[in-house]
């Protein structure tokens, strides 16, 4: 029995291997630049069991970042429900997403996906799957906000699509490597949006951890 149950999951340990390889070689490469024998010789497979897997190496960049967005949701679940409030889980957010934590999926591979995603209608529902589960997250929080009387907004659906809209930007500027972002000023940058967006009041910001 523990055999055949080895041999159920070996499949599955396979597929996830090679969507880790796929992470690796498309953030050093550039989607443009990997090949489907790249990610098979990282991953210690073939070529055939990589397309038998996802079929092409675009569905394999959307399934990688999958993986990772599944992993910092997962991360992010946790440790909303051990914030105190949320101001504090607003805060934890742009510092899990500028890098502090898991960053959401990875910066690199959203560029990817958000080039390809022009011209690409698979790409391009991707790409509109992702946000929407990232701005509802979002939502969630500033709702909660909202309803706890600590946030001020005509319009907390308005309002989350500017704020994420803002972590788009300077995401990108994050992933160019530009020399005047940082992890640290990515949140600061967002959080004062943030405060002026939602009427937080100065006694209620949270510490920096």
């Amino acid at each position: 029995m523990v055999i055949a149950a080895e041999r159920e999951r070996a499949p599955e340990g396979r597929r996830e291997r090679i969507l880790r390889a796929a992470v690796e070689v498309i953030r050093d490469r550039g989607f443009a630049g990997t090949r489907v024998s790249d990610i098979a010789q990282l991953a210690g497979t073939s070529q055939g069991l990589v397309l038998y897997h996802f079929g092409s190496l675009a569905e394999a960049l959307h399934q990688s970042i999958t993986l990772l967005e599944d992993e910092f949701y997962a991360e992010l679940e946790v440790d909303l429900r051990n914030a105190v409030g949320p101001v504090d889980r607003l805060r934890h957010m742009a510092e899990m997403a500028s890098g502090f934590g898991p960053a959401v999926g990875d910066w690199r591979l959203w560029l990817e996906l958000w080039v390809r995603a022009l011209h690409d209608d698979d790409a391009r529902q991707a790409r509109e799957s992702l946000d929407r589960r990232w701005r509802a997250a979002l939502n969630s929080v500033i709702s909660e906000g909202v309803a706890a009387g600590e946030f001020t907004t005509s319009s907390a659906a308005r309002s989350t699509l500017r704020l994420a809209a803002l972590m788009d930007g300077l995401a990108i500027q994050l992933a160019l490597e530009d020399p005047g972002m940082t992890p640290r000023k990515f949140t600061d940058l967002w959080w004062e949006a943030a405060v002026m967006e939602l009427g937080i009041a100065q006694a209620t910001r949270p510490r920096r951890r």
